[in-house]
């Protein structure tokens, strides 16, 4: 009974953290989803695609793709971090069951995104919390940057039909 105590405390020490954020993010997402999510800091979407080719006031956006060719057509060719992402993602139309969604903020250089909270917000639809880590209260710059969160849902119900991703009180909809 001691020896099992002091492996459970070992793990927690080493864990530090970590197992807590597994449970918050477990206990928030639906158990017929799975998803897997990363953070990359910068742009990694050509012209057209990001959060930068909308109007000024817009500082949140949200793109999604059902195909390989699609995703990797929206990627910039120097972002292999994303296209490392995208290449382990088995499409919907690609005969898979995921999807992908980038999720976009334009902020403080100092921010990250995290995955917050998944929910059900009606048939076919789910709404998507993203957290802003590595700052406290509000944040405001004259030289925002872009940080990007991608999403990859794959749900026992099909794809969504729409997702709402909503960063720090704003929100971006788009059809999948």
């Amino acid at each position: 009974m001691h020896r099992r105590a002091v492996v459970v405390g070992a793990l927690a020490v080493a864990t530090a953290g970590c197992v807590d954020r597994l449970h918050d993010l477990a206990a928030s997402t639906p158990r017929d989803l799975a998803v897997r999510s990363r953070y990359v800091d910068g742009n990694p979407l050509v012209d057209g695609q990001s959060v930068l080719d909308r109007p000024a006031e817009i500082v949140t956006h949200a793109a999604s793709f059902r195909s390989s060719a699609a995703a990797m057509g929206a990627l910039r060719p120097d972002a292999a971090e994303t296209r490392a992402f995208v290449d382990a993602t088995a499409f919907v139309d690609d005969g898979g069951e995921a999807v992908l969604l980038v999720a976009q903020r334009l902020t403080a250089p100092e921010v990250e995104l995290r995955l917050g909270a998944i929910s059900r917000t009606g048939d076919g639809s789910l709404r998507i919390a993203v957290d802003r880590t590595g700052v406290r209260g509000d944040v405001e710059t004259d030289d925002p940057v872009v940080k990007t969160l991608l999403i990859r849902l794959t749900d026992e119900q099909g794809p969504p039909e729409r997702v709402v991703v909503s960063i720090d009180g704003d929100r971006a909809g788009v059809t999948v």
